[in-house]
Formats: C-alpha cells, sequence, structure tokens
C-alpha cells in the first residue's frame, strides 16, 4: 500500500481556525496524538482532553523526531528553547480534541466520501447489528469493510480489535485501506467514548442507527442524560438527506431530538403499528433454537424476514439492520434475502451443542438489560433447566453488580458467580459484591448458586451440571480471548474453554 504523503499547509486545511507559523511545504506522512508514535514525518497532535494533556508530551514528540506540531496552549510553557528550535512549523488551533480525526480524514483523501458508510450506536447490539449489516451490504452492494468491537476488516485482511472505535488517525487509516481494498461500504460501531473525544470527527454517514439506550460507561459519563448527549451526536455525522434508523419501543431515544433528520424507525413490540410509512413494525415473531422467522409490516406491505439467528434480542437486531438497509435505497424483498444468508456472529449467542443433550450459549453481554435479554431469549427456547456463569468487570460501574445479580435471579435455575476481567480489583471481591446482592433477591429462581472465582473452572462445573434440553449461558466475554488481571493480559476464551471440555467428554 503506498504510503499516504500532503503537504502541512494542504493538511491542516481541514481545521476551520487554524493558524500556521513556519514551513507549510512540509511533507506530513502520519497524523497521531501518541507521542510514543511520533517521529520523522508525522505531525503530532497535542490533545487537550478530560483523560490528560498531551502537550505535557511535546518535548518527547519532538525529541523524536516530529518538525510539526499542532497545539492548543502555549509551546513556550511546554518546550525549550531547544526544542522550539526543533520545529519546522506550529500550527495553533481553539480546541485540539477533533483535529487528529479531521487531519487523518484529511491525508487520507476523505475516505468516507467514497464510501456508504453506516455507523452504530447504542447500548446493547452493537456489534451484531454491525455485522448483520456488513454482510447484508456484501451481497446487495459489493464489497464492505467492518470497523467493530471483534475486529477490524479493509475488504482484504482482518485485525483483532483492541477499541470498539479506534482512534481518529488509526479508524481513517482504516477506511482509507478500505477504499483502496475495493470496498463500496463500510458498517461500524461508534462508541460514545467515540462520539464525545471527536475520534469521528469529520465523518459522513449514509445511515447512523441507534439500537437502544441502557445503562453503561457510568465511570464515564456523568449521568444517563449525559451519555445520551454523548449518544446523539452521530445525528452531527450524518451527510445532508442520510436517515437515522431508532428504535421506537426505547423510552430514551423517544426524547431524542432528531434535528430534522429524515427517521426509519423499527418496533420489535408485537403488533406494534408504524407512526410512519417508512418504519418496520413487526407483526409476528416465530423463534427456536435452529433461527428466527419474522412477519413484518413496512410502508403498507407485509413481508417475511428468516434468519438463522436466535433470542428474542435479535429480533430487534434484525429490524434494526432490515430498517437501515431500506434507508440507504434498497428494496425490502432484496434486504430479506440478504439478511437471511448471515451466520451466526461469534461470541453473540453463539452455541455449543453439549455431549448430555445440553446446549451452551456464549454471549457478550455485560449490562443487566443485555444479561437480562439474553436470559430471556434462552428461557423461552427451551423447557429444561437455564444455567448462568458471569461475573463483572473491575475498575468499572460498580452500581451494575447488583443489576446484574438481580437479571440471574429472575432467570436462572442455578447460577455460577466468577471472575471477568477484575483488572486492579480483587477478582474474589467482585465476585463477593454479586453473590451478597444476589442474597438479598429473596425470590431467587434458583436452586443452586456457586461462587467460583477462576473463570476455567466455573464453566467447567456448569456444563457438568447441564442434562439434557438444559442451556448453559456464559455472559460478559462473548469473542474476546483474552483476561485482564492486574497488568497482565492473560489467555482465556470461553469458546475455547467450552470446546476443550466437550471433546475431553469423549
Amino acid at each position: 500500500m503506498v504510503k499516504k504523503q500532503k503537504k502541512l499547509a494542504e493538511l491542516i486545511s481541514a481545521l476551520p481556525d487554524a493558524r500556521l507559523r513556519g514551513d507549510g511545504t512540509l511533507p506530513i506522512t502520519s497524523v497521531t496524538a501518541d507521542s510514543r508514535q511520533a517521529g520523522p514525518g508525522a505531525l503530532f497532535v497535542a490533545v487537550h482532553g478530560t483523560g490528560g494533556d498531551g502537550h505535557g508530551y511535546l518535548a518527547q514528540a519532538v525529541a523524536a523526531g516530529c518538525r510539526a506540531v499542532v497545539h492548543q496552549k502555549a509551546l513556550a510553557d511546554y518546550l525549550d528553547d531547544e526544542g522550539l528550535g526543533a520545529l519546522a512549523a506550529s500550527v495553533q488551533v481553539g480546541r485540539t480534541r477533533p483535529a487528529p480525526a479531521l487531519l487523518a480524514r484529511e491525508l487520507n483523501d476523505r475516505p468516507d466520501t467514497r464510501l456508504t458508510c453506516a455507523g452504530v450506536t447504542g447500548t446493547n447490539g452493537k456489534t451484531t447489528v454491525s455485522f448483520l449489516l456488513r454482510e447484508m451490504l456484501n451481497r446487495l452492494d459489493g464489497p464492505c469493510g467492518l470497523l467493530g468491537t471483534i475486529r477490524y476488516d479493509d475488504g482484504q485482511q482482518s485485525e483483532p480489535a483492541p477499541l470498539t472505535t479506534p482512534g481518529g488517525p488509526v479508524f481513517y487509516h482504516w477506511l482509507g485501506r478500505m477504499v483502496d481494498h475495493g470496498c463500496r461500504s463500510a458498517a461500524m460501531e461508534i462508541s460514545s467514548h467515540a462520539l464525545d473525544q471527536g475520534r469521528t470527527a469529520g465523518l459522513q454517514l449514509g445511515v447512523a442507527i441507534l439500537t437502544n439506550l441502557g445503562r453503561d460507561h457510568l465511570d464515564y459519563h456523568a449521568d444517563m442524560a449525559d451519555y445520551l448527549r454523548a449518544k446523539a451526536r452521530i445525528l452531527d455525522l450524518l451527510r445532508p438527506g442520510a436517515a437515522v434508523v431508532l428504535n421506537r419501543a426505547d423510552s430514551h431515544l423517544a426524547t431524542l431530538d432528531l434535528k430534522g433528520r429524515p427517521c426509519v424507525g423499527f418496533d420489535a413490540r408485537p403488533g406494534a403499528a408504524p407512526r410512519q410509512e417508512r418504519d418496520v413494525a413487526l407483526r409476528r415473531a416465530h423463534l427456536g433454537l435452529d433461527g428466527t422467522r419474522l412477519e413484518l409490516t413496512h410502508a403498507g406491505r407485509e413481508l417475511t424476514l428468516e434468519s438463522p439467528l436466535v433470542g428474542t434480542f435479535n429480533v430487534e437486531n434484525l429490524l434494526a439492520a432490515f430498517a437501515a438497509g431500506v434507508a440507504l435505497g434498497h428494496g425490502p424483498e432484496q434486504v430479506a434475502r440478504a439478511l437471511a444468508g448471515v451466520r451466526q456472529v461469534p461470541g453473540r449467542m453463539e452455541r455449543f451443542l453439549l455431549p448430555s443433550g445440553g446446549m451452551a450459549v456464549v454471549d457478550y453481554a455485560h449490562t443487566h438489560d443485555a444479561l437480562e435479554a439474553v436470559l430471556g431469549a434462552c428461557d423461552t427456547l427451551s423447557d429444561g433447566r437455564l444455567l448462568v456463569v458471569f461475573g463483572c468487570g473491575g475498575d468499572r460501574d460498580r452500581g451494575k453488580r447488583p443489576l446484574m445479580a438481580q437479571a440471574t435471579a429472575r432467570h436462572a435455575d442455578g447460577v455460577w458467580i466468577t471472575s471477568d476481567n477484575p483488572r486492579s480489583e480483587d477478582p474474589g471481591t467482585i465476585c463477593e459484591d454479586i453473590a451478597a446482592a444476589y442474597r438479598k433477591v429473596t425470590d431467587a429462581r434458583a436452586d443452586r448458586m456457586e461462587m467460583i472465582v477462576d473463570r476455567t473452572a466455573a464453566i467447567e462445573d456448569a456444563l457438568a451440571a447441564a442434562g439434557a434440553g438444559d442451556i448453559v449461558v456464559v455472559a460478559g466475554k462473548g469473542h474476546e480471548d483474552y483476561q485482564l488481571v492486574g497488568d497482565r493480559v492473560l489467555h482465556l476464551d470461553d469458546r475455547e474453554i467450552i470446546r476443550h471440555w466437550i471433546r475431553r467428554q469423549g
């Protein structure tokens, strides 16, 4: 792949209030806000944000060979005479936070303008909906790239994703790769953190999908109102005339100001009447372990959508993807056919048949409403017992722990509380917090509650307890193949544990 290069003056045309001092002809080959990635040819942006101040790393960037920087504060407060003398150019702006994305977009020749970009945000369902969109658009419009929680894919190469939505330079680098590799569209998850931090600044979306809004990331956002405001920023990324796809059944999203944007709503409540002609409404759902069949109403017509995906909450995901397809101008029958061919999404209701005649289900559900949805869905799929293995992450919103415990208490016949990603917290203490909340639920359905901190041991114990017709839900990590313990990243994959256990049973 040819390395991108532009003159500094050309590059900073993307910044509305840029004040250039020095050599505007300086060639720039990369943009970064990380001084560890700085070097000759790089343009370092000193981002001033809530999590830190990049101005404190200006000296390291210049020492590494950067000859141009973008800054918000006075350079003389951070660089000595030698550092100032090493610079060939500097660019001052009013706010540096959106600058890395805007500059990277320009360096990569505005790749979003040559792609049909579909952005998905919401608390739950982002990954499944983005996978559905990617596969649907592959079938309807040619190669489609993917950026999301599980992986980044440019149409030819795929890599595990370190973040749901990467920082601006990485984000636009991948979009540029998609264009270079012949993609016509891109499906992407856009997190609330990314929207708040301007990681996707400048992006032009062909459609924005808001799946739902529940409690999550309140360790970052001040409250639910702040969380909604962050999610709503996706509307500012829509191209003129582009539509927003909205979950009509979500009470939080019902308060959202759409700013005059055209809307295609979807509603997964059976029998709900469409509010507008373009809305997608569910007439009837037929759910089973072998898949899902939906009877829909759209634009005054009735049609059927079939999918191998299972679970009540996947009804919502399928409707969101269908609504996005028609919002992009594709025919409803073509959209339904394309979605019917999408197979299992990694780590999302991923199923494994057990030797006992039961089934294990691995899902990423790590919020109480996601866990409630997964357990509620599995509860309707079998007459056997529902057994659950779950934990909660450390150094995150502790208010979720009792809510997760209550969700399992309402649905599970057997509960195994275990470690998730404890990070710097003691995993045993996290498990005790969950167990204490669980014991306070007076009408808990389970007749068995185990606390096994070792996640592998907990999963294997639950699998051994499953009989014919039982479902074991292993929740919280989904596609992840690691566990964060202190400052270590340990290999751990729920799906691998299940496969190994099944093989050992002969």
